[in-house]
């Protein structure tokens, strides 16, 4: 199989290029972060998260890490911005890599209109919603376009979330530390793992047969990261559960056949290897355990998420170049279907 470059279309080179982008996005993100913006986090009475597609899995990677810190905090679609009270005791964080998303912009523009400081979570500081916001926050992806499969500007999210909230983490303080200099120093090895995972789990894809991706907590928006990613190539349909919802109705519909993607800390414990046995013998679905390897050196399940979630952006990519190595765009009508930027 391909791994990008000379041979395969313009979409699929562009896509590459950013999925590459990836270790060295994540550590210059990670030393650009300033520490003292984590006050900020501390003076809000409420905190809520928002983004569209890639930018909402950030969002809920986001709350993951505030939680860790002992910051109650939500997440929304932006859309359902009108559903909560929002006052000058709000603070809302937008996320959005381009800066252009219509959801968010609305959102950022009703939720000011209600007195909420405003933080912009971007890739593009000169971005419409930059200039909306009280404070923006810059990650440094690299990417040239933001008209591609997103994923250096969702992972270098990801890891300026982990990198603001360390500094005001509760418990596992030294271990989150550590974390981020794994991240930011060992990014050629992650990358390197992430690769041939995600080489693995497209091996497995089938287009004839819908991808669950099955996880919970921080690793969570891996999952959905995944979902996004098999989506957004149009070739296989993913479906992103909550562990335990899995369990309870996911499980009723699913097919022989079908592919399940077990996402889950590391390092995986007796009940992780159970619930890979049911997928695999009882609900017989095709099934791969995604864990980040314990010799990578990352120790908490934010981080983790990280590495899971570029593997998933390779799994899709790699199976897309599978089933159709000629494809040139987004699938039309669908891709302009409605107005998001």
């Amino acid at each position: 199989m391909p791994y990008g470059g000379a041979g395969l279309t313009d979409f699929f080179d562009t896509c590459y290029a950013s999925l590459m982008l990836q270790d060295r996005a994540i550590a210059e993100t990670i030393r650009a972060v300033d520490e003292s913006h984590s006050e900020q986090l501390r003076q809000g009475e409420r905190i809520i998260l928002m983004g569209c597609g890639d930018s909402y899995a950030v969002a809920s990677y986001g709350r993951w890490c505030l939680l860790a810190a002992g910051i109650d905090s939500v997440h929304l679609s932006p859309s359902e911005i009108g559903y909560t009270p929002v006052d000058d005791g709000t603070l809302v964080i937008g996320v959005t890599a381009s800066g252009r998303s219509v959801a968010v912009l609305d959102a950022l523009r009703q939720a000011r209109e209600q007195g909420a400081k405003i933080i912009v979570l971007t890739d593009n500081a000169e971005g419409a919603a930059s200039k909306m916001a009280d404070d923006v926050w810059v990650t440094r992806s690299g990417a040239s376009t933001y008209d591609t499969s997103p994923s250096s500007p969702t992972t270098a999210a990801m890891a300026y979330l982990l990198t603001l909230t360390a500094s005001i983490v509760e418990t596992r303080q030294e271990e989150v530390r550590d974390d981020i200099g794994v991240l930011e120093h060992q990014g050629s090895e992650v990358m390197s793992w992430a690769k041939e995972e995600g080489r693995k789990m497209a091996e497995m894809v089938d287009v004839d047969h819908p991808v669950y991706v099955i996880s919970e907590g921080a690793n969570h928006a891996a999952a959905q990261i995944g979902m996004m990613k098999f989506n957004e190539y149009s070739l296989v349909r993913g479906i992103a559960a909550v562990r335990e919802e899995f369990r309870h109705h996911y499980n009723l519909s699913v097919d022989v056949g079908d592919r399940a993607i077990l996402i889950t800390d590391s390092p995986p414990t007796d009940e992780d290897r159970v619930y890979l046995e049911v997928l695999s013998h009882t609900l017989r679905m095709s099934a791969y355990h995604l864990w980040t390897p314990v010799e990578i050196g990352l120790h908490t399940p934010p981080a983790q998420a990280i590495p899971n979630a570029i593997a998933l952006q390779f799994a899709a990519y790699f199976s897309a170049v599978k089933w159709n190595p000629d494809k040139t765009s987004f699938k039309e009508p669908n891709a302009s279907a409605f107005r998001i930027y």
